[in-house]
């Protein structure tokens, strides 16, 4: 978990950098979420048979959400000094389309993993992977600046 929590300290930086540089980021922090599974989850060999290549597809389909998100931050990036309704409008509903993706696919993985396993082993996968992936959501949120609210021009009334 250590580990984990080094590799997110860095994410922040991983939005202002090279695409390769994000790229080795984003392995580090797939190499730190099997070793947490690994050591987290107490399976049988059937069971680990069985669930890492469920996970592997997991993996696959969160690294393209990921793919989403980065894409997302760096339209956010060009625009939130000087954010119009039209953008913020377009931001947040992909912001949003893209959280209900990810929970889809959480869910979609549990529901798997415990038909093929159980459903208390996919329960801890669940538990595990969320806090991860908050964990993450919170060096993203520290590291992203707020909307910068619009001048208001001479003729703008004041809202009460």
């Amino acid at each position: 978990m250590k580990t984990l929590l080094i590799v997110l300290t860095f994410i922040a930086a991983a939005t202002a950098c090279s695409q390769d540089y994000f790229e080795l980021l984003r392995q580090d922090i797939k190499t730190s979420k099997v070793a947490i599974l690994t050591e987290s989850l107490e399976m049988t060999q059937k069971e680990s048979d069985t669930f890492w290549p469920i996970y592997r597809e997991y993996d696959l389909a969160l690294s393209k959400l990921a793919d989403r998100r980065l894409a997302g931050i760096k339209d956010y990036a060009k625009v939130y000094k000087n954010m119009t309704d039209s953008a913020a409008t377009s931001l947040v509903e992909a912001a949003f389309k893209l959280q209900h993706d990810r929970s889809d696919l959480l869910m979609d993985t549990y529901k798997k993993v415990s038909k093929a396993t159980n459903p208390v082993l996919a329960a801890q996968f669940a538990q595990i992977e969320n806090q991860i992936l908050t964990l993450l959501d919170i060096q993203l949120i520290e590291a992203v600046p707020l909307i910068e609210m619009p001048a208001k021009k001479d003729g703008d009334k004041e809202k009460k």
